[in-house]
């Protein structure tokens, strides 16, 4: 595990350890109350990754600010899948911004960024967070996209389709899977899929199927009584078909039947196909995420 102390204030890690864990849900909790907005962390994440650790990997993704032992600011980088593409979230407590401590992280967040060349960095906020849209803007941070956080309202609309069914991925699905996200998402390249990494992080990859031919996929990740649903996708020989709506029905039908009924998912605000989808199935919008390119050539503000 990397671990460094700068002035006895700032902690710079690999891995975020159990009372770490607690400490930015503190300062989270601390966030939202102050300006009603959704962080996108990857806490949970985050934690099953630092119990499964590689010791050879010399990457440091935890950036956090104490004052008088109080975690005061926070940074995140989460690079999903070994992806060349870094996303970074973060906060800082509403009584010390302003005063330079996020621009000092953030400096050390880019660094680190630079040292692993990444392709692409991504400042995630909340379109609703006029400190972390300021602050992004501080840092010369370029709008890309924006996605809406959507959770099932409206159950009404679910119809069970039987012309397709979700088969649980096996070891043997992992090219198949690296090969759909790849076409999906637009990754630059393919990332390798892991069933064990998915158990230990509680999610469970489906493959779509129809007349036992993959067609497409679709992910879902358990936290305790909530679901998220992710990684959704209809090979585009299949598309137009009714076979992405009836993949998402039966993936809310299994989560179902675990007793689970507090359902989100992810999909960008310019995706009007899939957004239509997710409405038609009873989602509703209820946040939205901002995502801005930093430009390592730019020159930070003071």
């Amino acid at each position: 595990m990397i671990e460094k102390l700068l002035k006895d204030t700032i902690c710079l890690k690999q891995y975020i350890s159990e009372k770490e864990y607690k400490e930015i849900n503190r300062l989270e909790e601390i966030c939202r109350n102050y300006e009603d907005i959704n962080l996108k962390l990857e806490l949970d994440y985050k934690i099953n990754e630092a119990s499964n650790h590689n010791l050879g990997k010399k990457e440091i993704n935890e950036f956090l600010y104490y004052c008088n032992d109080d975690l005061v600011a926070y940074l995140g980088i989460s690079s999903f899948g070994g992806s060349n593409i870094g996303e970074i979230n973060g906060m800082s407590h509403p009584k010390i911004r302003r005063k330079g401590l996020s621009k000092q992280l953030f400096q050390l967040v880019i660094d680190e960024c630079e040292r692993r060349k990444f392709k692409k960095v991504l400042l995630l906020s909340d379109g609703k967070s006029n400190s972390g849209v300021g602050f992004i803007s501080s840092v010369l941070g370029e709008y890309d996209f924006s996605e809406y956080r959507m959770k099932l309202i409206n159950r009404s609309n679910i119809e069970i389709v039987s012309s397709i069914r979700l088969r649980e991925a096996e070891e043997k699905d992992g090219k198949e899977i690296s090969r759909q996200n790849a076409l999906f998402f637009n990754h630059l390249e393919e990332v390798e899929w892991s069933l064990d990494k998915e158990r230990e992080l509680n999610q469970i990859t489906y493959m779509v199927e129809l007349e036992d031919k993959v067609i497409g996929k679709i992910k879902i990740s358990y936290d305790g009584s909530s679901a998220f649903i992710s990684g959704v996708g209809i090979l585009p020989d299949f598309r137009g078909k009714g076979f992405g709506k009836a993949a998402l029905t039966e993936a809310i039908h299994i989560i179902n039947t675990k007793n689970i009924y507090e359902i989100q998912l992810d999909v960008e605000c310019e995706n009007s196909t899939a957004l239509n989808l997710y409405r038609d199935c009873g989602f509703e919008e209820v946040s939205v995420m901002n995502y801005y390119k930093y430009n390592f050539d730019s020159e930070i503000k003071d």
